[in-house]
C-alpha cells in the first residue's frame, strides 16, 4: 500500500509533534478510502499484538441500511477495494480479506489481510476510552463523498482523510452497550472512520463511525416559489368549520442531518481479534 519511511522528516515534524487535539501521522496515514460493491466509505489500519488489521463499519461490506440492525457478514471472506495512497491518480487495489465479524447487529467488521499491506508503518495508535468523558472534544476521520484530500509531501502524492470536530455526547453503558453518541456533523463516506481523542503521544482511538439520526424539518418555499407556482384547486366545501377544513392537511418535510453521530465502539474489534488472532505478524 504505501511505505511510511518515504516521506522524510519533513511530515514526523509536521505531524508528529502536534498542536491540541491534532491527529498525528500514525493514524492520518494509517486511514484509507475502501470500495465494495454496496459504494465507498472509510477503513484503517491497527496492529494488535504485533499483527496487522484493517477494520471498518460492516454495513460497507453487506449493504444493511440501519446501523442499529446490521446483522453479519455471510462469508469468511470478502474482496474490497483500497485506495493507493501513494499515487496521483486515483488507483485501487483489491486486496482478499479473511473477515472477523464482532457479533450481530454491531456495525464493525475486522479484515485480516494474508501479508501485511503497510510497509515499516508508523506505530499506530493505542486503542482506548480510558479518560474520555462526557462533553470531551474527539476528532474522527474519513473520505467523504467518496473522496479524499490529495496533496504532495516531500515531492511524493497522497491521499489523506479529511478530519472532523466532535465532542462525547454519551458514554456507552455496561455490560452490553457498545453504541457511542457523539456531537458533530458527519457525512456519507465517513463510515468506517476512526474516531479519537487526546493528541500526540496522549491520542487513543474509541470508537468506529457508523453514521448519524436524521430529523424531519418541514419545506419552507422561498417567496418567489409561492408567487410562481401554480395554485393547487381548492377543496370541496365541507359542513364544518375551516379550522376543522385544514387541520388534517399534511407538511411537506424532509429529512436533514441531526449532528448525532452513531459511532460502535473500538472494543468489538479488540475482542473480535482476541478470540481470532490470524492477522499477519508485522515483519
Amino acid at each position: 500500500m504505501i511505505n511510511h519511511t518515504s516521506f522524510g522528516a519533513a511530515f514526523c515534524a509536521l505531524l508528529l509533534c502536534p498542536a491540541v487535539a491534532q491527529p498525528t501521522a500514525n493514524i492520518l496515514l494509517r486511514t484509507s478510502m475502501i470500495e465494495s460493491g454496496f459504494g465507498r466509505g472509510t477503513v484503517f489500519s491497527l496492529d494488535v499484538d504485533g499483527r496487522e488489521y484493517w477494520i471498518t463499519a460492516k454495513h460497507i461490506l453487506n449493504g444493511a441500511q440501519d446501523v442499529f440492525h446490521t446483522g453479519s457478514i455471510a462469508g469468511k471472506f470478502a474482496r474490497v477495494k483500497i485506495l493507493d495512497q501513494g499515487v496521483d491518480e486515483e488507483r485501487w487495489l483489491a486486496v482478499d480479506f479473511a473477515v472477523i465479524d464482532p457479533g450481530v447487529d454491531l456495525d464493525v467488521v475486522v479484515l485480516a489481510p494474508d501479508h501485511n499491506l503497510l510497509v515499516k508503518p508508523i506505530q499506530s495508535v493505542e486503542p482506548s476510552r480510558v479518560g474520555i468523558m462526557m462533553g470531551g472534544e474527539c476528532e474522527f476521520l474519513g473520505f467523504p463523498y467518496g473522496g479524499g484530500w490529495h496533496t504532495k509531501l516531500d515531492g511524493q502524492p497522497l491521499w489523506l482523510p479529511f478530519v472532523k470536530h466532535c465532542t462525547v455526547s454519551t458514554l456507552p453503558l455496561p455490560p452490553d452497550s457498545r453504541i457511542w453518541i457523539l456531537d458533530g456533523i458527519n457525512n456519507a463516506g465517513f463510515s468506517g472512520g476512526p474516531v479519537l481523542y487526546g493528541t500526540g503521544p496522549q491520542q487513543k482511538l474509541f470508537a468506529v463511525i457508523s453514521g448519524y439520526r436524521t430529523e424531519p424539518a418541514d419545506v419552507i418555499r422561498s417567496p418567489q416559489e409561492r408567487i410562481t407556482r401554480p395554485k393547487p384547486p381548492e377543496a370541496p366545501k365541507s359542513k364544518g368549520s375551516q379550522a376543522e377544513a385544514g387541520a388534517g392537511a399534511a407538511k411537506e418535510t424532509v429529512n436533514v442531518n441531526s449532528g448525532f453521530i452513531i459511532a460502535f465502539d473500538i472494543g468489538c474489534a479488540l475482542d473480535a481479534i482476541k478470540k481470532n488472532p490470524i492477522g499477519p505478524l508485522r515483519k
